[in-house]
């Protein structure tokens, strides 16, 4: 009996140290999604992504699942008018957590008709306006910039309403440089 309390005493100390470590109250949040976390469970991409899209849904009471909700390119902070590989793989991620939150999303890159590619395959995602179904209506709009520094890339996104461009909810999130450089230097086609 007494060892099993030692052990019991040993695992639950263990725990409080880790718990210490994973919620660093010195170090202060640097986004919405990581708010009182340290910097070293701050997350990937693709994880600060989807944090940032659970945020914004639940902060938005309005935004029922049957709100339809289209995603924008997430756009250069300096250029609203570019974006990047980066910009889009984000606004895809974007649309992949909102139907798997349950939520409607519509894809307005869809084609009208298949598109073929000798040697390359068969599209259905296309930028080109003329291919393009006629563009869904849609009650909000997910938009957002990012903005890079030395080692940082920050990321904004917006929930807005496109009845009155009110701002719905917002989320940010900083993700290390390094991590995403390739994706930020491929231009957007």
């Amino acid at each position: 009996m007494h060892k099993h309390f030692r052990q019991a005493i040993y695992v639950g100390s263990l725990s409080l140290a880790l718990i210490g470590c994973v919620r660093d109250p010195r170090v202060p949040a640097t986004s919405s999604v990581t708010l009182g976390s340290s910097p070293f469970v701050r997350g990937d991409l693709g994880s600060l992504t989807y944090r940032a899209v659970d945020l914004m849904l639940g902060s938005a009471s309005e935004v029922t699942p049957t709100t339809p909700l289209i995603v924008a390119s997430i756009s250069d902070a300096e250029n609203m008018d570019r974006s990047s590989a980066l910009g889009n793989m984000v606004s895809d991620m974007i649309r992949t957590r909102i139907v798997q939150d349950g939520h409607t999303a519509s894809e307005f890159r869809l084609r009208s008709s298949i598109g073929f590619s000798k040697g390359g395959g068969e599209f259905m995602l296309s930028r080109n306006r003329r291919a393009l179904m006629p563009a869904p209506n849609a009650s909000a709009v997910v938009t957002g910039t990012y903005a890079v520094d030395t080692e940082s890339l920050y990321v904004s996104l917006k929930l807005v309403s496109t009845t009155d461009s009110r701002i719905i909810s917002a989320a940010d999130y900083v993700v290390p440089l390094q991590n995403v450089w390739k994706l930020l230097h491929q231009n957007a086609t």
